[in-house]
């Protein structure tokens, strides 16, 4: 699998969330339990000033990064995310920006970045570059919030063997088919990979589905 391929899967990632947008809600509910505890977490966190959401969806994130935020950057590739997560959200401190985060540059800098269940859809191939656009969104003392899977969804995913990143097959109720990167990280792995990045990360399991991280820039010396 070249970059070619890559490209290809992720162009197909971004149809597959387009036309999951009005079903998304139904097919993808974080339990109540999880929700409260992450919830929790990030209240905790407070993302104060001006903040960054990477594939903010639907707007099951956007709605309580909006009370803490002065300023709110939504971002995804999807309009009709972007539409659904308006119609929710309906506050005057969110803008709205539908772009391809692989392209896209941010035209400012941020206080912090907040990103769901994003992480696992960057295939190994752009690991570093995300993660240097996330340093280059971000304010000298800028902080990062996020939220994703742990290795044990693995058994409830449908894997496509014999690809160079990890792929899952993903159907909508209708029965139309899509593929989808998705990399499971480990967070011990995760976080020593991030401080070789240059990165200081803290890791909290919730459940057996979900954790989450804080992370900010290593200080140089």
């Amino acid at each position: 699998m070249g970059l070619d391929e890559i490209d290809s899967l992720l162009a197909e990632q971004i149809a597959y969330y387009r036309a999951r947008a009005h079903e998304y809600d139904t097919t993808h509910a974080v339990d109540a339990a999880s929700r409260a505890r992450l919830l929790d977490a990030l209240r905790v966190f407070a993302p104060r000033g001006r903040v960054l959401e990477l594939a903010c969806g639907t707007g099951q994130w956007t709605a309580e990064l909006a009370r803490h935020a002065s300023l709110l950057t939504a971002v995804d590739s999807s309009p009709e995310m972007i539409a659904l997560n308006r119609a929710r959200v309906a506050r005057d401190n969110v803008h709205y920006v539908e772009a391809d985060l692989f392209a896209w540059s941010a035209p400012e800098r941020y206080d912090v970045a907040f990103f769901s269940t994003w992480l696992s859809h960057v295939p190994p191939q752009r690991f570093e570059g995300f993660w240097a656009f996330v340093a280059d969104c971000l304010r000298e003392n800028g902080r990062v919030f996020f939220i994703d899977e742990l290795p044990a969804v693995a058994a409830h995913e449908r894997w496509i063997p014999d690809a160079l990143a990890p792929v899952v097959e993903r159907s909508l109720t209708s029965g139309t088919r899509y593929r989808a990167i998705k990399v499971l990280h480990d967070p011990a792995e995760l976080g020593a990979r991030l401080s070789h990045l240059g990165w200081q990360a803290n890791f909290r399991t919730v459940g057996w589905r979900f954790f989450y991280a804080t992370a900010r820039r290593t200080p140089i010396a």
